[in-house]
Parts: structure tokens; sequence; C-alpha cells
């Protein structure tokens, strides 16, 4: 036992030991945190009553939307060649809202009755229904993930009932992910008196919902190709070449409302004139859609997993800048001030992604999570970034 888990140790990549020394720091700043409370441990005010936690919140949110999406596509749609995506992807979604809940509690001025939000819930409030909303669909992953945590298991006798109701516990789940994809955008409409106007939007639940379709898509596509190298499992090029074909018509829907919007309020002059956040706005545009929409368009890029892996970066990049700004960057100062995170802040933050892939990749290595998915062999050669066919044994 003990010669096993010494070559476990010796084989284990070498990331995961800096990963799992950052959840480790990331979690007892947590713990010091929970004792003394957010004065101490946060620069967050009255003014400023969310901060970087709410930014990464939202942007993993956005990330984790792969789940849903994916799930829509095989159970909904019947995209069946495209199941083998499921069960990484359902890993990475039930593990990116996991990490949400764990920052929204540090975040809870009284942690200690988070429980509040279900015993006593305040039914006028925006943030009741995305608190609700984000639970059931996590304990939905947690149902569509049981497969993977019950196959090796004296309990496999549950996965015949299990799949049974798999459909229309999936539907429920992408109804509760649509609801409070969008209703993220919802809570930000509140705020529109302090928010830039180039944000500032009643359409921010459907630019909410649409964005997080799109780096969901891109998040599967480069969690692949990042499987690849590591554990030499990966989906087939045929079908990351399938998924990313989605991505540039939902970019470009993106773009065509969010343009189309500023033009009808007669905002667009904005795109010009207002200095750091004209820079932020086409920041998010340009990287995060306009590029992504030339890369995926065409053939050789999709049959890439290099060149689809840049592609899906650089949306996955302007979604999570365009969260940061629409929760952070873009809020008006209110009597002059203005918020930067405590070391403190950033730390637990850091400790919470550590151990996101910590855990990910953990799961990955022992559990059949990729067992529908391609094999390679260690260090195969990657395929050359502009390859018009599949590569062999794809």
């Amino acid at each position: 036992m003990l010669q096993k888990l010494l070559h476990e140790l010796r084989t284990m990549p070498k990331f995961l030991y800096v990963t799992a020394a950052l959840t480790l720091l990331g979690l007892s700043v947590g713990l010091y945190r929970m004792i003394v409370g957010l004065g101490p441990t946060t620069n967050l005010s009255k003014a400023f009553p969310w901060g970087v936690w709410i930014s990464f919140d939202l942007a993993t949110v956005a990330l984790s939307g792969g789940a849903f999406t994916l799930a829509a596509l095989v159970y909904v749609l019947q995209f069946e060649d495209l199941h083998s995506a499921t069960r990484p992807t359902v890993l990475a979604g039930l593990l990116g809202y996991s990490s949400v809940m764990v920052i929204l509690l540090f975040d809870l001025g009284r942690w200690d009755r988070f429980y509040n939000v279900f015993l006593h819930p305040n039914v006028s409030s925006a943030l009741l229904e995305v608190s609700w909303c984000i639970t059931a669909y996590s304990l939905i992953l947690i149902y569509e993930l049981s497969p993977v945590l019950l196959e090796k298991t004296r309990f496999k006798w549950l996965l015949p009932t299990i799949k049974k109701y798999t459909v229309p516990i999936v539907i429920i789940g992408v109804t509760l992910s649509t609801m409070h994809q969008s209703s993220l955008g919802t809570m930000f409409i509140i705020m529109s008196p302090r928010l830039h106007p180039l944000w500032s939007s009643m359409l921010l639940p459907v630019f909410f919902l649409v964005s997080s379709l799109a780096s969901g898509i891109s998040l599967v596509i480069a969690g692949a190709s990042v499987s690849y190298w590591l554990f030499g499992h990966s989906l087939k090029i045929k079908t990351m070449a399938k998924l990313s074909w989605f991505i540039p018509w939902l970019l470009a829907f993106y773009v065509v409302i969010k343009f189309g919007e500023l033009v009808i309020t007669g905002e667009w002059d904005l795109l010009f004139s207002s200095g750091g956040y004209s820079l932020l706005f086409w920041g998010e545009i340009i990287f995060g859609a306009l590029i992504p929409i030339g890369m995926f368009a065409f053939r050789q890029v999709r049959f890439s997993r290099v060149a689809s892996l840049i592609g899906a970066l650089f949306v996955m990049g302007g979604v999570i800048l365009n969260r940061f700004d629409v929760t952070w960057f873009s809020i008006a100062p209110v009597q002059g001030e203005t918020y930067t995170p405590h070391w403190m802040e950033i730390a637990i933050l850091v400790g919470v992604a550590a151990g996101l892939v910590t855990v990910y990749s953990l799961v990955a290595r022992y559990l059949p999570v990729y067992e529908e998915t391609d094999t390679f062999k260690r260090n195969t050669p990657l395929p050359r970034p502009l390859e018009e066919a599949p590569a062999a044994g794809d």
C-alpha cells in the first residue's frame, strides 16, 4: 500500500503540488476571514459591497455554462456525437458552481446564517432566484455526474434508474441554468444608475445568457485540448470541430445585439468618447468576439487543437473581462471612494481557483471521467496548427 502511494506521488503531475499548496494557503486565509470578519480582511465598504469575489463568481458561472449548453445539445437536441464531451464538461461545471458557492460563503457578512436564503427568503430580492437556481442546478449536476462516481462501486446497480430519468432531469437543469445565467444580468439592471452606459442596458440578461453559451463551449474545447497533453485523453477532433462551429454564430449574434442596442439608444458615440471605458469595451469586443469569429469561421482552425485552443482562450478572456467590467471596472465611485482588493481577497480567490484545478485533475485521474473519449499516448506530438484533416487516432 505504501509503495503504491509513493508511486502515485512520484507520477503525479508536478503542477498539482503547486496548486495544492496554493489551495491550502487560500483556505487558511479564508478560515482567518471567517473568524475576524470582512472588515480586517477585505477592502469592501458600503460604497463597494461587492468586489473582486463577485467578479470571479460571475465569470466562473459564465464559463461553467458549458455544462447546460452541452446537456441541451446532447439530450434535448439529440446531438449524440457530442455525448463523449458530457462527463468532463459536467465535472467542470459542477466544480465551477462549487467554487462560486464557496466564494459566496466568504462574501457573506454573516456566513454562519447562509441558510436564511432558504428558511427566510426575501421574495423581493433579485438574488433569491439566482441563489435558489444555482443551488438546485448544482444538485442536478451531481445527479448528471453520479454515473462517474458510482460506475466502479457496489452501488452501480443504481445506474439504470439514474439513466432512466436523465433526460427530464437535464431539461429541468437547462431551464434553471438559463434562468440564473440571465438573472445575473438582471441584478445589474437594478444597479444601472452606477453602471457606465456602455454596459448599462435592459438587454443585460440576454447579453449574459448568449455570452455564457459561447464561453461555455469554449471551456469545453480548451479543457479537451489541455487534457490531451496532461491526461492522454481528449475529444475527437471532429467533435471539437462540431462544437466550435457554434461559437462564431453565437458571438456574431452577441455583437449585433450589442451594437444594435447602442445605436437604437443613441449612445454609439460613447464607443470612442469614454476614455478608458471605451478601451475596456473594445477590448471585450475585439479580443472576445471579433477575433474568435474570424478564427472559427475557418474549417482549418476548427480542426486544429492548437488553433481552436487559442480561439477558445480569446472567447473566455473576453467574457471574463466583460464580467469584471460590469461588476467592478465600470461601476461609478460614490463620493470619490474607489475599491482595490485587499491581498487577502486575492489570496482566497487564488486558493479557490487552485482548489478547482486540483480537484478536477485528481477526479479526472482516478475516476472514469474520460472513458467515453479517445485515448492517446503520452507525449504524442500535437497536430499541426492548421491541419485540414483529423490527425491519426482522432
